[in-house]
């Protein structure tokens, strides 16, 4: 039962049943069709026969309110087939205000074409509002629709209470249908306060540094919502709050609304993913058991944050590669989780891997236990606005921070809100880090073709960016600031007629250059290993002449599209 990668009976199970699934959907696909499987076929080869394979057949969204959305994913792939296309109908009864499918003009509304790696028919549902009258209450509805790059959007009008709707599968002549259902809720009468996110981490900054984030305000009634919001000590506010235990760490990504979640970004020192980790509302989510986060940690215990939802299911737990628990992902509606890994330890320097099972999970964060949290002096924190009148708009409080006073060590604090529609409270952490810290650089990957452009910068790059059509990638690791010791600077150069761009710590290039306009540098990197480091890998592709920089040495899959491994440029974070 020892570490992540052993042959565990837990994990045994949960691929035994999705082999199980698997195997039974594609048959019960066939007898829904009245296909036979390719090998009760006499007539055709097998090299022409193809299966739809579907899982699941069936997604339960949970409950949606107004102004809500839920998402979830149906896994395709198709087997033994030399025509890959297939075509999708919304729902009956749906309208379709939105194709971005090649075959748009056909009857299909929704069509993509996918091999033999399973491809995601993401599905997102939308509660845009309310409609109706109080007596017969009904919600305005989109479905949005997105794979292999197509997309679709539907719209329907549907009463109030539990909705489930058929989506049909065409490929090769035959169809498959799936599922979804969602309940769909009115708003209550009454004002009903919510905040999101409960919980803040304001990350590390340097003595004197100020930063700002927000905290979104809804309201959940018919009724307005009057509020205001403070600190302790505040107008209208405790005078006292109860002391905050153990560190927060968010694992929220700074680029919150891409599909894919950054794999090999560290949003958090430490943090580490690998598989297929997509982005919902910042955070990390995925579906299937290939999917492992590592965080790398010093204190005394750990406690981890994560969502439950209907598609949810057991997920492995491990500390410094020993299993620890089975926490169970699974919830008739979505809402937070929380799990307490281990507490009472010595502390040190620990790994904790998380491993998912066959549901989907995403994680919010964790709460690093035996650190000793410092409540900043009055007037570190300013919030505008201060008080608020809300219907059925989002209001966004601006949560300012001012290290000006602050020493090094790690803060926290309460910010408390009182309403005619309850009451709550969001804990806020910031560390400041001491003048001697090295100070890092998130490097954003951006991608237009086949040329890749890093950046610590992007606001500065922000026109060229969005003229040239570079569409973010993620942040992929985090170079040092300039004058940290044992590192050098980092430069990029452009070639206007390939479409590339180049980077070195070598002022020349370490080679010949010919077309390429230098351009700056854009970071420090270390030319020799330094602690907390790791290697900064340099992939090329000899027919395009195109240049790609990831600290993964299997390079991201690159190596099917004709890259070759050049080596180590450096050591970065």
């Amino acid at each position: 039962m020892n570490g992540p990668y052993g042959v565990l009976m837990t994990r045994r199970f949960f691929i035994a049943i999705s082999l199980f699934w698997i195997g039974f959907y594609t048959v019960t696909a066939f007898a829904e069709t009245g296909a036979k499987p390719p090998s009760a076929s006499a007539d055709v080869p097998d090299s022409l026969q193809s299966v739809l394979e579907v899982v699941p057949r069936e997604i339960d969204l949970g409950t949606l309110g107004p102004g809500e959305e839920a998402r979830g994913a149906f896994y395709l792939k198709i087997v033994g087939s030399e025509t890959p296309e297939w075509f999708a109908e919304g729902p009956k009864g749906w309208t379709l205000i939105e194709n971005q499918s090649p075959n748009k003009d056909q009857n299909q509304n929704f069509s993509g074409i996918i091999g033999r790696t399973p491809e995601h028919l993401r599905i997102r549902i939308v509660n845009v509002r309310e409609i109706g009258t109080s007596k017969k209450r009904a919600c305005s509805v989109v479905l949005h629709l997105e794979a292999a790059g197509h997309a679709a959007a539907f719209h329907r009008d549907v009463p109030v209470g539990d909705l489930r709707e058929e989506i049909r599968l065409s490929h090769g002549g035959e169809t498959v249908s799936v599922f979804f259902q969602v309940r769909l809720v009115a708003l209550a009468t009454e004002p009903q306060l919510d905040l999101e996110p409960l919980r803040m981490d304001f990350g590390t900054i340097r003595p004197g540094e100020q930063i700002t984030k927000r905290i979104l305000l809804k309201n959940k009634g018919r009724e307005p919502l009057t509020w205001k919001t403070g600190v302790a000590g505040g107008k209208g506010m405790p005078s006292t709050a109860q002391p905050l235990v153990g560190q927060y760490v968010s694992f929220r990504s700074e680029t919150a609304g891409a599909v894919a979640y950054p794999l090999s970004g560290l949003q958090q020192e430490g943090l580490e993913l690998s598989g297929n980790w997509e982005d919902e509302g910042g955070y990390p989510s995925g579906q299937g058991e290939q999917n492992v986060l590592r965080y790398r940690f010093s204190g005394m215990g750990i406690n981890l944050y994560f969502w439950k939802s209907p598609d949810g299911g057991p997920f492995s737990v491990y500390l410094d590669e020993q299993f620890v628990t089975l926490v169970d992902g699974h919830a008739e509606r979505r809402e937070r989780g929380e799990a307490l890994v281990f507490e009472g330890q010595i502390e040190g320097p620990h790994l904790l891997t998380i491993v998912n099972g066959a549901g989907k999970l995403t994680l919010e964060g964790v709460r690093i236990l035996g650190k000793s949290i410092q409540k900043g002096p009055r007037g570190w924190i300013t919030l505008f606005p201060d008080s608020g009148f809300t219907t059925r708009e989002t209001d966004f409080i601006n949560v300012a921070i001012n290290a000006r006073q602050l020493a090094p060590g790690i803060y926290g604090d309460h910010v408390f809100f009182a309403s005619n529609g309850g009451e709550a409270d969001v804990e806020v952490f910031l560390e400041v880090a001491a003048e001697t810290t090295p100070r890092f650089l998130n490097v954003h990957r951006y991608l237009t073709g086949s040329d890749y452009l890093y950046t610590t910068n992007p606001q500065a790059e922000a026109s060229r960016l969005r003229l040239k059509g570079y569409r973010l990638d993620g942040i992929v690791f985090r170079l040092f600031a300039p004058g940290t010791p044992g590192t050098t600077d980092f430069f990029r150069w452009f070639n206007p007629s390939k479409g590339d761009h180049y980077y070195s710590h070598d002022p020349k290039g370490g080679k010949p250059l010919p077309g390429y306009l230098f351009e700056g540098a854009i970071g420090n990197i270390a030319t020799s290993r330094l602690t907390g480091t790791r290697e900064l890998y340099l992939w090329f592709n000899p027919a395009k002449g195109g240049h790609f920089y990831t600290t993964e040495q299997a390079g991201e899959g690159l190596a099917k599209k004709g890259y070759r491994f050049e080596g180590i440029v450096g050591f970065v974070r």
